[in-house]
């Protein structure tokens, strides 16, 4: 029997949790909330189509009744894998026999770290709410305010980074200003808004093909969105980006541009890449402790052919059912067939029924691609109240224009 932690409750964690809990083995999960979060949907919490309750589900809840399921809300602060302890928030001190980490990233800035003051990132339930209760803010200041020049930056919308987050919020933001707030306002037209989909590379969504790139482009450019390539950010201040090519003045600046491991590896004393991802071996372990195991977005894992596997979701899920298997069986390290990852394809979504996607050898863009995206992301939700409740959402928000969570509650300034 093996004292077995593990470091988060994302994709990675859970997945290995529910393949290896009907074991002999303990098993303390910890994370620093209490559910686990449907992160490809995050997006839609910050542009008020779904509500956080939509895409979480707590944790002791789905562990219920596996006795041998221990889950404790805190932060992992430090590892010391010399005496295999990690050490906790208040100072507890928890030992383990094997740990596996799935503690995820955070976002990256580029050594930059002065520009998260006035650019918000999304990682987490309240990156969403802060992000969405800024953007209905800036539509009220617009409603009120009579300086036309000081009126245009609460209008003006800028996202960094043009990868599937970056997409993905564009599109929803041009949705909410140029379809779904048109009337609602007195002093101005919400379809002044500026969205602009900042990218320092020569196109946007560089890991999918040209093709897809150039369709999500004009689904993009259809909606209202100004895509910028090329255009390498310089210096964020408040209300202020500044590029290589110009000068933006706006009061919503959202970061989807750059991503960083955890910061608890740094205490794994393993090697790193420039994202400070552990290089896992070909069983997801670390090269000096086979008892120790990264997997998801903490993880670089290299397949054989010396690869890297991308950081998303699918990938994180298969680690940490390939991990579990390895040790519920009890499989010796020499033993072990390497993991592989079985690439079933990668969708992203532009706005109201248009999204892009590979699955297998297929490319799919537009309508029938974002059927497949909303069946996937469905099927992956867990729990069947979040299935339903997340169709009925998206049932008004996409069919009818109506999206129920346009809610401002906090003073995300003052926050």
């Amino acid at each position: 029997m093996a004292k077995i932690i593990i470091i988060g409750g994302g994709f990675g964690g859970l997945s290995f949790l529910q393949k290896a809990r009907k074991s002999k083995n303990d098993f303390i999960l910890i994370d620093k909330t209490n559910h686990h979060l449907f992160q490809p949907l995050l997006y839609q919490v910050a542009t008020a189509v779904l509500s956080p309750a939509d895409i979480t589900v707590p944790l002791r809840n789905l562990f219920k009744n596996d006795k041998n399921v221990k889950t404790i809300l805190s932060e992992v602060k430090e590892i010391n894998k010399e005496k295999k302890e990690i050490t906790l928030d208040n100072a507890e001190v928890i030992s383990y026999d094997k740990l596996i980490i799935s503690a995820g990233s955070s976002y990256s800035f580029f050594g930059k770290n002065e520009w998260s003051k006035f650019a918000k990132g999304l990682k987490v339930i309240n990156d969403a709410l802060d992000i969405r209760e800024k953007i209905l803010k800036a539509f009220e200041k617009a409603e009120n305010e009579k300086d036309e020049r000081i009126r245009k930056k609460y209008l003006n919308f800028v996202i960094v980074g043009g990868g599937p987050t970056g997409v993905e919020l564009a599109g929803s933001i041009a949705e909410i200003a140029y379809k779904n707030m048109t009337k609602e306002f007195r002093n101005f037209s919400s379809t002044d808004a500026n969205i602009y989909l900042l990218e320092a590379g020569d196109r946007i969504l560089p890991s999918y093909s040209e093709s897809l790139a150039k369709k999500s482009y004009k689904f993009l450019n259809d909606l209202g969105v100004k895509v910028m390539t090329k255009e390498r950010v310089e210096n964020i201040e408040e209300m202020k980006v500044t590029t290589n090519k110009q000068v933006i003045y706006a009061d919503n600046i959202i970061w989807a541009a750059g991503n960083e491991a955890s910061p608890l590896i740094k205490y794994l004393d393993t090697e790193t890449d420039n994202e400070g991802r552990a290089v896992v071996n070909l069983d997801c372990s670390i090269k000096e402790d086979n008892e120790v195991y990264v997997i998801g977005d903490a993880a670089n894992f290299k397949t054989e052919s010396g690869e890297s596997l991308p950081g998303i979701a699918p990938v994180a899920i298969q680690q940490g059912r390939y991990v579990a298997h390895n040790i519920k069986k009890n499989i010796e390290k020499e033993k072990r067939k390497p993991f592989r990852y079985s690439d079933k394809g990668t969708m992203a979504t532009i706005g109201r029924f248009k999204a892009i996607g590979v699955v297998g050898n297929f490319e799919l863009a537009g309508f029938t691609a974002w059927l497949f995206w909303s069946l996937i992301h469905l099927v992956y939700l867990i729990g069947y109240r979040s299935k339903i409740l997340v169709a009925i959402e998206w049932i008004f928000a996409y069919f009818f224009n109506k999206r129920g969570t346009r809610l401002i509650y906090r003073d995300v300034d003052k926050n």
